[in-house]
């Protein structure tokens, strides 16, 4: 065993679709490049430790190891719901690293709500401060989702259940801008530096506020019945003409 110590970038909880055809991938770097992959295997387990599917073998390109796909029929008749457990065997050279990831069977998954033609309605001047290297505003969005989710996730909230997806629009609004403005600030020199650096705090405040008045419909028994107003873990929420709190 080497000993050497790869990222296995998961962009948070793996989610598997019930009765879709779908793919899962994970990408592997060390010292900021893509490594070499000579071949892989993805295994699925159930909450209860048995397999889904049993090192169906994929592709590797760019440092991504990429599943067969797992065919809709084979997840039609499983239960929704989170621990569910992926793991990824690759090859780097002669060795073999095994990655897990925590997963959910759900229904379906959200979608961010927000695109780069939002944020350039919101800071016209957006998209004319990329980085020569940087061709859209996507990353600071998908980074966003990314960080938002996993909070969530981590907060105990089944995100994937809402029904209302566009609750989520103003928090992602304001983490997308934040980092934006941050990487300005830092990529700036000279007043430009201050400027941005105190629009990424406006922001990043404005983050912390909204996320704590998070509230969306949900589907609880994912049967596209909407049944209930949610929150985030930490906040107050609404039930019956009640207001108390609720860990998920």
């Amino acid at each position: 065993m080497s000993g050497t110590v790869y990222s296995a970038r998961w962009a948070g909880p793996t989610f598997i679709e019930r009765d879709k055809d779908q793919q899962i991938s994970v990408s592997i770097e060390r010292d900021g490049s893509a490594v070499t992959l000579v071949s892989g295997t993805l295994t699925v387990y159930r909450p209860g430790g048995d397999e889904l599917v049993d090192a169906v073998a994929g592709t590797v390109a760019g440092g991504t190891f990429t599943s067969a796909t797992i065919l809709a029929a084979t997840t039609a008749d499983e239960n929704l719901g989170k621990q569910w457990l992926v793991k990824v065997d690759v090859v780097i050279g002669t060795e073999t690293i095994t990655l897990y990831n925590d997963a959910v069977m759900a229904l379906a998954r959200l979608y961010p709500t927000v695109g780069q033609t939002d944020l350039v309605q919101r800071h016209s001047e957006a998209a004319n401060l990329l980085g020569a290297s940087i061709t859209s505003l996507q990353q600071y969005i998908d980074q966003a989702w990314e960080d938002i989710t996993v909070r969530l996730y981590a907060d105990g909230v089944p995100f994937w259940k809402w029904r209302t997806p566009s609750a989520l629009r103003q928090v992602l609004f304001d983490r997308s801008l934040e980092l934006l403005f941050w990487d300005y600030a830092t990529l700036l020199g000279g007043a430009q530096t201050d400027r941005y650096a105190k629009f990424a705090e406006r922001y990043a405040g404005l983050y912390e506020r909204d996320y704590e008045r998070l509230s969306s419909m949900i589907d609880t028994s994912e049967d596209n019945t909407l049944e209930a107003d949610t929150a985030s873990a930490s906040s107050v929420i609404l039930l019956a003409g009640t207001r108390q709190r609720r860990n998920w």
